[in-house]
């Protein structure tokens, strides 16, 4: 028997423990009364559990609040019974573990076949009536309005059980291939590519900006430990009102060194992905059913083509001339998807080689085509997930294209410094765990699989109304 804090068995465990009084806690999921009987649907991190409670079971009340009414602190304050208990209560609950009779199987739970008839039930606290019903369909600003109570949906809960088991796999694959995570500081000194869509902070008498990217901090490492990896938060000033678009996101980010080109960061992002999918489909099969979501084949190799390739194939096979255009919009995204599907059947799309003008200063031209560089978008599903490709790690180039970008290289003597004393050939990529957990879930809006979203007007600054 696997026992939590205060003898508590955890709802997973009970059907190991039939014929035994166990205790149970967790927040009431549902009630039904049946005449006499009631019948509580009790949850915990692990599971559910069917509660049956008979007429005159005793039911302990909560302590009052220290110091207000009903007494001095640690009272009980009196007046709840088995009656007043409804969801949102959560409770301790003693009782027999007992098999279900053959009509009453649930076959959908892992708890189906048992039951536990309740001996003591104890609150430990009380809840609020639920403002609405979060099982049923409700507007996307209604949902988001009110995380902290729809995130406890069966819903909620599956995409951020999905989304943590990709971050653990993410990991889990980069420490297997010698790669060191580390911490990259989200105040910075500067915007890491000079634009202008950052968040200005003060920071003591200087102004500081809520960083882009770890994009310099990762390249940096590289000079450390060769291959790094980083996952955290990162901050777009842009003034989007899309599904697809976030003020505030997670990056996973990894930088490598000793690299050909820009192929190499992109195998290994195939292999990235090819380890992901097969981690969820043993660690989240039953979040994937009940979503309705089902997870992609990852090719041996993902497909790719030239942006000047996927223009052409735009024309040819949609009737798209967007010829000559230095990036792709969301509608060209989704159309090569379709192709590559189609064409590849893959639901995956390298598009490599965008415009030396449309990427940052820090990108490696190609030799042979140095209008173009050794750079790649991931399309996955109709929209792009990652943006990769091969550095620039020479000293003097790199410094050369700040300037030749307009901008100041005194304003980079930090960055710089690592290659000042030597880097190798080396790039990396970054991957928008929110937009991947959209497209491997079937969710329209990236906001829905973002656990507090941040855009142009919303911040958890609601005021009561009281």
């Amino acid at each position: 028997m696997i026992f939590d804090m205060q003898q508590r068995t955890l709802i997973t465990h009970t059907p190991e423990s039939v014929g035994q009084t166990v205790t149970i806690s967790g927040p009431i999921d549902a009630r039904r009364d049946m005449g006499k009987i009631v019948f509580l649907d009790i949850r915990d991190r692990t599971g559910l559990l069917q509660v049956v409670c008979i007429p005159g079971v005793p039911v302990i009340s909560p302590p009052s609040t220290p110091g207000g009414e009903g007494g001095r602190g640690g009272e009980r304050s009196a007046g709840i019974g088995l009656k007043d208990v409804r969801p949102g209560f959560v409770l301790r609950i003693s009782g027999l573990i007992k098999p279900r009779s053959e009509k009453a199987i649930n076959p959908r739970i892992a708890t189906g076949r048992i039951e536990m008839e309740a001996k003591e039930i104890t609150v430990l606290a009380t809840a609020q009536p639920f403002p609405f019903d979060a099982t049923k369909e409700v507007g996307l600003d209604t949902y988001l309005d009110h995380l902290p109570f729809t995130l406890r949906t069966d819903r909620a809960r599956a995409i951020f059980k999905v989304q943590s088991e990709i971050v653990e796999a993410f990991r889990a694959f980069l420490r297997s291939k010698d790669f060191t995570e580390f911490q990259a500081p989200k105040l910075v000194g500067g915007s890491t590519e000079g634009g202008a869509n950052v968040f200005t902070v003060d920071y003591f008498d200087k102004k500081a900006f809520l960083a882009q990217s770890p994009q310099f901090y990762k390249q940096i490492m590289v000079g450390v430990f060769e291959r790094v990896f980083t996952v955290g938060n990162v901050y777009r000033a842009e003034l989007h009102a899309t599904s697809r678009h976030i003020n505030e996101y997670t990056s996973m980010d990894l930088e490598m060194g000793f690299i050909e080109d820009h192929h190499d960061i992109m195998r290994v992002e195939n292999d990235i992905l090819a380890y992901m999918v097969e981690q969820l489909k043993k660690s989240c099969a039953k979040e994937f059913e009940l979503l309705g979501a089902t997870l992609p084949v990852v090719p041996q190799n993902i497909p790719f083509v030239k942006l000047r390739e996927a223009q052409e194939i735009l024309k040819k096979e949609f009737g798209i001339d967007c010829i000559g255009e230095p990036d792709l919009d969301p509608e060209h995204e989704r159309k090569l998807c379709e192709w590559s599907a189609k064409t590849h059947n893959s639901d995956f799309l390298f598009v490599t080689h965008y415009p030396t003008k449309k990427r940052p200063m820090y990108t490696f031209p190609d030799p042979e085509d140095p209008e173009f560089t050794r750079s790649f978008d991931l399309l996955f599903r109709g929209l792009e997930i990652t943006t990769g490709g091969q550095r620039i790690h020479d000293y003097d180039f790199l410094k050369s294209n700040i300037a030749k970008w307009g901008l100041n290289p005194d304003h980079f003597t930090y960055y710089l410094e690592a290659f000042q004393y030597g880097m190798p050939p080396e790039g990396g990529l970054a991957i928008g765990l929110e937009r991947l957990t959209a497209k491997f879930l079937g969710i329209e809006n990236v906001k829905e699989a973002t656990l507090f979203p941040r855009d142009i007007t919303r911040i958890d600054d609601r005021l009561s109304n009281a």
